[in-house]
């Protein structure tokens, strides 16, 4: 199995100017990474770009949609009852 990639950690562990941009430039070998190694099996560039956006996409609203589902439940999560042991 291949190394997986070492990323840069934020310089600041709350929210700072260009936390975004820091972030984008820790991932961005990997991301190129992952675009080429598609290329190289046959994708087109623009089929990859699309991809990659679509997958960004996607994660970005199941994200939301679970802040959501925690902001609207008011973050109670149901659980099932455990079975009393029969004596």
């Amino acid at each position: 199995m291949p190394k997986q990639p070492t990323f840069a950690p934020p310089k600041r562990e709350s929210a700072y100017p260009d936390r975004d941009l820091d972030c984008q430039m820790a991932i961005e070998f990997a991301f190129r990474s992952v675009a080429d190694c598609a290329e190289a099996a046959g994708w087109a560039e623009r089929e990859v770009a699309d991809a990659l956006i679509e997958l960004a996409h996607n994660h970005w609203f199941a994200l939301d949609a679970k802040d959501k589902m925690f902001e609207e439940s008011g973050g109670v999560i149901i659980r099932k009852a455990k079975s009393s042991p029969v004596h």
